[in-house]
């Protein structure tokens, strides 16, 4: 069976295993892109099926190109479901960079239904909004990230993605500033921690070592 059989095979079995928590409502095109799969609201962080590990099995390059991440195996675990042919580094950081925005809405949507839910513990609410407001900043952070990336422009989306730990570590704060509540969240904050960690691990390495990923 040929490579692009092979990933269609994989997108299909990944829909229809979360099909009981998430809607999908188009069938994958035959050769789908990365931004196309990743509309699919999946969260890569619950995948742990043997079947899948093993359709999806990184190659030496991803282990090597994510060896130096805050979480290697999460990152070789993101990237290898899109990236079964040709390694290309510069879209293998898009992905990684895509799934952080995916888990950073996760995480919006759960701040933004305990904000409308009136059983909220009423003293977790100061620390809710000040959690939306980071998070909004990180989806629209990583959003211009990945531009510049579209660009070529590296050093610019280091940079400008750097802020998404801040605001990470900003929400999270809020809680631990709250009395007597705990975050509710903290497992897919951590996701998004790891994540963003392990994108800029990447982009801290090619800008450091521009000959390796021939870059200009």
């Amino acid at each position: 069976m040929g490579s692009e059989q092979n990933l269609l095979f994989a997108v299909v079995f990944l829909s229809s295993l979360l099909l009981s928590t998430h809607a999908i409502t188009d069938a994958p095109s035959p050769s789908p892109s990365s931004s196309q799969i990743f509309s699919i609201e999946t969260n890569i962080l619950t995948i742990k099926s043997n079947t899948v590990n093993t359709l999806f099995k990184p190659s030496s390059e991803i282990l090597d190109f994510c060896k130096d991440t805050e979480n290697p195996t999460l990152c070789s675990e993101t990237i290898a479901p899109f990236m079964q042919d040709m390694f290309d580094p510069i879209k293998a950081l898009e992905i990684e960079m895509e799934a952080t925005l995916n888990q950073s809405m996760k995480v919006s949507n759960i701040i933004s239904e305990a904000l409308t839910n009136p059983n909220t513990d009423r003293r977790a609410r100061g620390a809710l909004d000040i959690c939306k407001s980071q998070y909004k900043s990180i989806a629209q952070t990583v959003k211009d990230a990945v531009e510049l990336l579209n660009q070529q422009n590296v050093v610019d989306a280091y940079y400008k993605f750097s802020s998404v730990i801040s605001d990470q570590s900003t929400c999270e704060d809020a809680f631990v500033e709250s009395r007597g509540v705990t975050i509710p969240f903290a497992d897919d904050s951590l996701g998004v921690f790891q994540l963003g960690g392990n994108c800029l691990a990447i982009m801290d390495s090619m800008v450091n070592n521009r000959n390796r990923y021939f870059l200009v």
